[in-house]
C-alpha cells in the first residue's frame, strides 16, 4: 500500500498529542507548528491511516508518495549531484585524515562492528598542545533515512581542515569565518565528528527502502518474518529513561515501542544493546573533555536543547529523572505534576549557543530555525541528547555536557528526509555555518 507524507491539522494540542498517544501515527518532525486555533504536524501514513485520521476529525493534506519519490532519489547517480554512499563517507574520512592534515586531524577506529560487519570511524580535529582543551562532539547518521546528516558532517570536516592548512577563511553565504577564526578552532578545541553512526541502515535506505529509519539488527524471533521486525531505533536505545513505561505517565504520548516489529521506534532489548549506540557512547567515555554535543537529524528546521522527557524547570533540583517518586507523572505538557530540573546557568548557556547557531544559519540564505526545548509534541526517552546531559547527573565523576539536536530541512521540500540534492547542498552550507559559529562561541568560554 502506498505511503504518503501528510500534514495533519487539528484545533487543539491535546488532539495533536493523541496522534502519538492514541492513534500511533508515524510523526516525522519534532514539533507542532501552531497558529491561533490551529496546530499542524508532519507524518507518514498509508491510505487506511489517512481515512482513520479523517474519521477522527483531523484535517489531512496529502503530499508525495514517499516510496515512489524515494526510489527516484536512490537512482540519482552523478557524483557531486547526489548523496554520499556509505563507502564514500568512509573514504572521505580516510582522505581528510591523511597527509597533509595528519598533524591536526586523526581518524578514530570505533570498537563495535555493526550487525552487518561494517567498521565505523570518527575524526578528531585539533592540534595537540599542553593546554587543557574543550571537547565538542558532533554525531550524525543515527536515523538511516536522514541521508544528509553524514554529508553535512563530512563537509564540516573537510572545509575547516583545508582552511586551517592553507590559512584561509570560509565564506558560507552571508556567514563568514576569517582565517584567524579557523586557526583558533583547531588550535584550542578538540572537535570529534562521528558522521555515519548507522551505516547498515543508511545502506538499506539508499538501496532498498528509502524510508527505513532503524539499524539492521536481525529479528529476535525466527517466526518474525516481516521486514519491519528487523532493526532498532538507535535514538531510543540510549540509557536515559529507556524503560519508558515505568518512568512516564500512562497518558504521556511517548513515541517509543517495546514491540520488536514496530516499523520505526523499537527501543531494543535493553539499553545500549546496539553496536551503533555503544560506539556513540564510547566516544564520550574515552574523551572526558567533551563538554558540548550536537546530534544532527532531520527534519523541521529546529535547534533543540534540554530537556526532551518533560518541560524544563530551574527551581526544584529534587524533581529529576533519578527520583522514582515522580514515576508515572512524566511526559505531560502543562500539567505541573512534573518538570525536569536543569541548573539556571546550564539553561542560559544552552539558549545562548542555540541562538548563536540559529543566527549563523539565518545569515546564509535567510532560513529561520526555531531554537526551543526538545520537549514539544511528544516526550523522548532513550535519546542521545538527554543521555549526554544526564551522564554528569547520574555519575558526578563524568564531565557535564550541554547537548543539542539540530533538525535540518523544511517540510516545504519533497522527500524532506532526503530532499533533492540541489537543495541539500544549500542545507549543508547553512548547517555548516551554524556548527562553525557554535564552535567559535565555545572557544571563547573558559576551559
Amino acid at each position: 500500500m502506498p505511503r504518503y507524507r501528510i500534514t495533519i491539522s487539528a484545533a487543539s494540542e491535546s488532539a495533536m498529542a493523541d496522534l502519538v498517544r492514541k492513534h500511533r501515527v508515524r510523526v516525522s518532525d519534532h514539533g507542532i507548528r501552531s497558529a491561533p486555533g490551529s496546530h499542524r504536524v508532519e507524518a507518514i501514513a498509508d491510505e487506511d491511516e489517512i481515512r482513520m485520521l479523517e474519521a477522527a476529525g483531523y484535517q489531512v493534506a496529502r503530499h508525495e508518495d514517499v516510496d515512489v519519490q524515494g526510489r527516484l532519489r536512490q537512482l540519482e547517480a552523478a557524483p557531486g549531484q547526489r548523496y554520499l554512499r556509505v563507502d564514500e563517507v568512509e573514504n572521505a574520512l580516510r582522505a581528510v585524515t591523511g597527509p597533509p592534515n595528519a598533524a591536526f586531524c586523526q581518524r578514530i577506529a570505533l570498537p563495535h562492528a555493526t550487525w552487518e560487519g561494517r567498521a565505523c570511524h570518527a575524526v578528531r580535529i585539533g592540534r595537540a598542545g599542553s593546554a587543557p582543551r574543550t571537547g565538542v562532539y558532533f554525531l550524525g547518521g543515527v536515523h538511516a533515512r536522514e541521508w544528509g546528516s553524514p554529508d553535512i558532517l563530512v563537509r564540516f570536516i573537510e572545509d575547516p581542515t583545508t582552511a586551517y592548512r592553507t590559512h584561509k577563511g570560509i565564506v558560507l553565504g552571508g556567514s563568514a569565518f576569517a582565517a584567524a577564526d579557523i586557526q583558533r578552532l583547531v588550535d584550542t578545541l578538540d572537535i570529534l565528528v562521528f558522521p555515519q553512526a548507522n551505516p547498515d541502515g543508511r545502506q538499506h535506505s539508499m538501496s532498498a527502502d528509502p524510508m527505513w529509519r532503524k539499524n539492521r539488527r536481525p529479528a529476535l524471533s525466527p517466526a518474525a518474518t516481516s521486514a519491519e521486525c528487523i532493526g532498532v531505533d538507535i535514538n531510543r536505545n540510549f540509557d536515559f529513561l529507556w524503560d519508558y513505561p515505568r518512568h512516564f505517565s500512562p497518558d504521556a504520548p511517548v513515541r517509543n515501542s517495546r514491540d520488536p516489529c514496530d516499523p520505526e521506534v523499537y527501543i531494543g532489548p535493553e539499553p545500549a544493546s546496539e553496536p551503533e549506540t555503544r560506539n556513540a557512547v564510547w566516544l564520550l567515555d574515552n574523551h572526558a573533555n567533551v563538554r558540548f554535543f550536537i546530534d544532527v537529524h532531520s527534519y523541521g528546521e529546529d535547534i533543540l536543547f534540554p530537556w526532551g522527557d518533560d518541560e524544563a524547570q530551574t527551581s526544584d533540583p529534587a524533581m529529576n529523572f533519578q527520583n522514582s517518586a515522580f514515576d508515572d507523572l512524566r511526559g505531560l505538557k502543562g500539567d505541573g505534576a512534573y518538570r525536569e530540573y536543569i541548573a539556571p546557568a546550564d539553561l542560559q548557556l544552552a539558549k545562548k549557543l542555540a541562538f548563536t547557531m540559529r543566527d549563523a544559519i539565518h545569515a546564509v540564505r535567510g532560513r529561520t530555525y526555531l531554537a526551543e526545548p526538545s520537549f514539544s509534541l511528544y516526550p523522548t526517552a532513550g535519546a542521545s541528547d538527554d543521555y549526554a546531559f544526564s551522564r554528569h547527573l547520574a555519575d558526578s565523576s563524568k564531565t557535564k555536557i550541554i547537548p543539542f539536536t539540530i533538525e535540518w530541512g523544511s517540510p516545504e521540500n519533497p522527500t524532506p528526509f532526503h530532499p533533492p540534492y540541489a537543495e541539500m547542498k544549500q542545507i549543508i552550507t547553512e548547517v555548516e555555518a551554524g556548527l562553525l559559529a557554535f564552535c567559535l562561541q565555545v572557544a571563547q568560554l573558559p576551559v
